[in-house]
């Protein structure tokens, strides 16, 4: 019998996730901030898409957009087909090999091809096919999302990786499933590492790496470690090998690496700008940092913007804030340690975006000029907070119109799933042409609201009987509630903060919308 897995782990499922990352609506201020124009995104592809979540959410969010995905495990393939069909949505997502995929002569030009997660982890021969891929079927001024892992950062943890997968390749017990052979081979390390053995001595921050292990789901580390093929590279390597397919790196897709005083110190800031060769230069920067993992935009023939047009297409595009503006801290987390958010410009840009509807960056410059706060200041707030996920992007008024009955079928469908099981933690926003994470309760009182139930407390009591009839409780302070009013009266609190906090969200991002109300953004929407 053929093995079609070519040694990647499929008999445990992977994470049922959304990134962002992959989402072309952001493309453009990154492209734009590192001086590129931005595609026109027409047709987009996702290769090894996992469960599909990330793309079936596109594919109804973003309608005028041709979507194709390919996947090499047939169950990721029937739940993203679910998910897509659910919206009336049109993706085609196949269970091929990435060879089978790659040679297909129906596949239209592509503007954009996203790589999540399947870089370092495929064998040196789907990674040719793939650079094969691209070179033939990217457009020029097309853009490529990848995420790797990279050097120097996993010099200490990878032998770890590798104890890790020999202990499963060569005495797990036969029968075994990857996330028991996880389980057996953790308990291994764990055992070894008790004897004191010299390598911990020279390299102490193996047991940090391997404590943390201990802590995640054993399917998530089956397939991040478990795989045959297992290639973390330094980026230089990495510029090389997409340099064959024409490509050139234009930006990371962690925006908040845009804002480099937070990232480095001043001198290493100093040295690395005198160094020219970029792929070294990034190289560099990834010692400075003990990089780990890498999410990169590729371009295929970066086009140069004349400064005035490049400034002047930043403030075209549009944001919104995916988050209470209550809840954003006032500080945030960076390699240099936690640093305080400038109070004189997030303060004035964050009550302007307080009501989470898309805003240009134009108007926001308007809006806080009075406070002098400056367009640099505005640019490098929207970066920081865009890479902390406080902050999206937004599509077109037409855009958003397209989507809305797309994402609503969609919702609608995961919303009903909320109260049959244990549902999935997102929903489709036609503002942001993505998913927006919700809690399967906050789903739940979301579907009362939309049901027409006046009352936060009258869907208290329709979650209540759902998590009464499936064994659930209710959480309090991180324990379970005893008593059915007690579980009553802790759902309830939940709901009020809900109706007070998160429905205005959802409703900014036209996540929360009622049959007959008029579209958010108009006169009587809410």
């Amino acid at each position: 019998m053929s093995d079609w897995t070519s040694g990647y782990v499929a008999d445990v499922e992977y994470t049922t996730g959304y990134f962002t990352e992959l989402n072309p609506v952001r493309f453009p201020i990154g492209l734009l901030n590192a001086g590129y124009a931005p595609p026109r995104i027409e047709n987009a592809c996702e290769l090894g898409f996992g469960q599909g979540m990330s793309i079936a959410m596109h594919a109804a969010a973003q309608p005028h957009v041709n979507w194709f995905g390919d996947d090499f495990n047939p169950d990721h393939v029937l739940f993203a087909r679910w998910l897509n069909d659910s919206a009336g949505a049109s993706a085609d997502l196949t269970d091929e090999s990435f060879e089978q995929f790659c040679k297909r002569d129906d596949l239209p030009m592509f503007d954009s091809i996203g790589l999540h997660g399947i870089w370092s982890w495929v064998t040196p021969q789907n990674r040719d096919i793939i650079v094969d891929f691209i070179n033939r079927k990217l457009n020029v001024g097309g853009v490529v999302y990848c995420s790797y892992n990279v050097m120097p950062g996993w010099a200490t943890a990878a032998p770890i990786r590798e104890l890790l997968a020999m202990h499963a390749r060569m005495t797990a017990g036969k029968g075994m499933g990857s996330g028991e052979k996880m389980e057996a081979a953790l308990t291994f390390v764990g055992e070894m590492f008790d004897r004191d053995p010299v390598f911990l001595a020279a390299n102490p921050q193996a047991r940090d790496k391997f404590e943390q292990l201990k802590t995640m789901p054993r399917g998530y580390l089956s397939h991040e470690y478990m795989n045959t093929s297992w290639y973390p590279m330094y980026f230089n390597d990495i510029a090389d090998i997409f340099g064959e397919a024409k490509l050139e790196f234009a930006c990371s897709a962690s925006y908040q690496e845009a804002v480099e005083e937070i990232q480095l110190t001043a001198p290493q800031r100093a040295w690395l700008a005198g160094i020219d060769n970029e792929p070294f230069r990034e190289t560099m920067r990834d010692f400075m940092r003990n990089n780990q993992f890498r999410k990169d935009y590729w371009v295929k023939g970066g086009f140069a913007m004349p400064q005035a047009e490049r400034i002047e297409r930043i403030r075209d595009v549009r944001i919104v804030l995916l988050n209470v503006r209550a809840n954003i801290p006032e500080t945030a987390a960076s390699p240099l340690g936690e640093v305080t958010l400038a109070p004189e410009v997030y303060g004035p840009l964050l009550d302007f975006l307080a009501d989470n509807r898309p805003h240009a960056i134009r108007d926001i410059e308007i809006a806080l000029q009075d406070k002098g706060v400056q367009f640099g200041q505005v640019l490098q707030a929207v970066m920081l907070l865009a890479g902390s996920g406080h902050l999206g992007f937004a599509q077109s008024d037409a855009q958003i119109a397209a989507a809305r009955p797309r994402t609503r079928k969609m919702n609608t469908v995961l919303m009903q799933r909320a109260e049959l099981q244990d549902g999935l933690s997102y929903l489709a926003s036609p503002v942001t042409g993505g998913a927006i994470a919700i809690s399967r309760i906050d789903q739940m009182f979301l579907k009362g609201w939309i049901d027409g139930l006046p009352e936060p407390r009258q869907w208290a009591d329709k979650v209540w009987q759902v998590l009464e009839q499936s064994g659930h409780r209710a959480l309090k302070d991180g324990k379970p509630v005893e008593t059915s009013e007690e579980n009553r009266e802790a759902i309830a609190e939940a709901a009020d903060k809900f109706q007070a906090t998160l429905l205005p969200l959802f409703q900014g991002l036209e996540i929360a919308v009622r049959e007959k109300s008029s579209p958010v953004g108009r006169k009587g929407a809410r």
